[in-house]
């Protein structure tokens, strides 16, 4: 059976990751929580030190921009959280990650991160927010659930008018509310143990997503979908099967 390991990235505050892992296991995965990622790593000061420097300079300064990992960054401001490039991240945690635990690499498991920071990727001629990063390690970010799909339209434009008007606009985040997945929102938990399938699928069989918009597995681009899908969906049976084939190799 392939293992599966999780850490924990200053995720929001309301997640439970003992829910997480115990969806996982009930599905059949033999799974490890390994607690906080960078305490995993166990750092020296020195190493610490590069780790946060390498970090910086993978934040999002311009998002009509890519990355210019060379140069200093400045916060992105279309986000609530500061913007990093999630392919940087990645490749930065992943390098200090073989450094420590060279031995990892050979094993066929899977390693995800779940993360608070906001993560993204180009393309389209801008960044965009995540909630997946699959790779090594994969990402759920947290904070993506929040940015990343898009609300309803009424909220945009009724945000817009807002601040037109120069109204309050924690006023059109009531008028909405539940609607959409907030920062520590209490629904968190949920859906993180499903969108966590979808890497982890993604890893063991190359599957991506599922067509069927009640299964976790969906590509949600909405927060109606993520609602829907991830949140009160389920597995589909033939998503189903394709997990306890995995579980049986």
């Amino acid at each position: 059976m392939f293992p599966v390991y999780i850490y924990s990235d200053s995720p929001s505050k309301l997640l439970v990751i003992e829910q997480v892992t115990n969806s996982l296991t009930e599905l059949g995965f033999s799974v490890k929580f390994r607690g906080d990622f960078l305490n995993y790593l166990s750092l020296g000061v020195g190493e610490t030190a590069e780790l946060e420097s390498l970090l910086a300079k993978a934040r999002v300064s311009n998002i009509e921009k890519p990355v210019d990992f060379f140069q200093n960054q400045r916060s992105s401001e279309l986000f609530q959280k500061e913007l990093y490039d999630g392919f940087w991240v990645q490749r930065i945690f992943s390098r200090f990650f073989l450094v420590k635990h060279p031995g990892e690499l050979i094993k066929n498991s899977f390693h995800v991160v779940i993360t608070g920071r906001l993560l993204g990727t180009y393309g389209s001629r801008r960044y965009h927010a995540r909630v997946i990063l699959s790779g090594f390690p994969s990402f759920i970010s947290t904070s993506g659930l929040v940015e990343g799909p898009a609300r309803p339209q009424e909220y945009y434009f009724l945000k817009s008018e807002y601040i037109r008007l120069g109204k309050d606009l924690s006023e059109v985040e009531e008028i909405f509310r539940g609607k959409f997945i907030a920062y520590e929102d209490e629904r968190i938990t949920k859906v993180v143990s499903a969108y966590v399938l979808q890497p982890l699928l993604h890893n063991f069989s190359g599957k991506k997503f599922c067509e069927n918009n009640g299964c976790s597995l969906f590509n949600s681009h909405w927060q109606r979908e993520v609602l829907n899908a991830q949140y009160t969906g389920s597995l589909c049976s033939k998503c189903r099967d394709d997990i306890r084939e995995i579980v049986k190799a």
